[in-house]
């Protein structure tokens, strides 16, 4: 039998087959994932990439993980700023194609507990995605932290700059705005005039251009100092720092080192900071084992799908 996992972010999406019971995948394809195109240009587009590897009849679990507060119980997307998709029955929609065993998914929580899977032993982790946005993950003793509304971890639309640059949310000076892939070329476009991709202005950046070190000093003191400010409240053993972005030599290191400047220190207390270990990508690992784990569940509540 085949297991499918899907992971949609901003700007591409990540698809995954798997065999059997295997956590490596036999298959991996990529795509834009272009979402203001709309979500029937999606869903076609999704389909036809999926049709390439499975039998749609053949397959067993399947879980999709996205950007946005989530309702895990009933597979709807409740809104995606990052994607411009609100109230969404992605679980609906996806069972047409594949069944109706699947699960869809925060794509920070997936991410969260894919670490989390791949560290035997660890009580609490929280994963933190810097790409086209910003969001995070927690899992404490096996269990995702959700929040009432399905919402906890949204810290990219969290206010840290008041009157800041405007966000995808519609509201100004949020983490995302000013530390995000999209937010740096959006501030880039804005202050400089020119439109470059999030890896050309950290480059300039490194080379010393004073403009663009300016903004990406900015943006990576101020997520810095607000992990430290997260990491100080959860006390987590493991932060993970992932996304495209967050993985990026130059601008981690800026992160790291303002995190460092800011974390409270006591006697005996500290946290682990490490990249990314679950391949080919934390969400796709994370949604995997979720899905398997769940089978058919649909419509049961968050607390009792995720009890140990």
């Amino acid at each position: 039998m085949t297991d499918l996992a899907i992971d949609v972010g901003g700007t591409k999406t990540l698809v995954a087959v798997f065999e059997d019971d295997s956590v490596k995948p036999s298959e991996v394809d990529r795509f834009p994932t272009d979402p203001y195109a709309g979500l029937e240009n999606f869903i076609t587009r999704l389909s036809k990439v999926c049709a390439k590897y499975v039998d749609p009849s053949n397959v067993r679990y399947w879980g999709l993980c996205t950007a946005g507060a989530v309702d895990v119980s009933t597979g709807r997307l409740i809104w995606s700023p990052n994607l411009g998709w609100k109230d969404v029955n992605l679980y609906e929609r996806l069972s047409q194609l594949f069944g109706n065993q699947g699960i869809v998914e925060n794509d920070c929580n997936a991410a969260a507990y894919g670490e989390w899977s791949a560290r035997p032993g660890i009580d609490s982790l929280v994963y933190v995605t810097v790409s086209t946005g910003i969001g995070m993950g927690i899992v404490s003793s096996g269990r995702i932290i959700r929040g009432s509304h399905g919402a906890a971890g949204e810290i990219g639309h969290t206010t840290v700059l008041p009157d800041g640059p405007e966000c995808t949310c519609g509201r100004r000076g949020c983490l995302q705005a000013i530390a995000g892939g999209r937010g740096l070329s959006s501030q880039v476009e804005r202050l400089l005039g020119k439109r470059l991709s999030t890896e050309e202005i950290i480059d300039l950046a490194r080379e010393g251009e004073p403009e663009y070190v300016e903004i990406v000093v900015k943006g990576a003191m101020f997520l810095g100092r607000f992990l430290a400010n997260m990491i100080d409240a959860l006390d987590p053993a493991v932060l993970v720092i992932g996304g495209s972005l967050g993985k990026n030599p130059h601008y981690r290191k800026l992160v790291v080192d303002f995190f460092a400047k800011f974390y409270y220190i006591l006697p005996d207390k500290t946290v682990v900071i490490e990249p990314p270990s679950a391949e080919p990508d934390p969400g796709i690992i994370g949604v995997l084992q979720l899905s398997r784990s769940m089978g058919v569940r649909k419509n049961e509540k968050s607390d009792k799908i995720f009890s140990s």
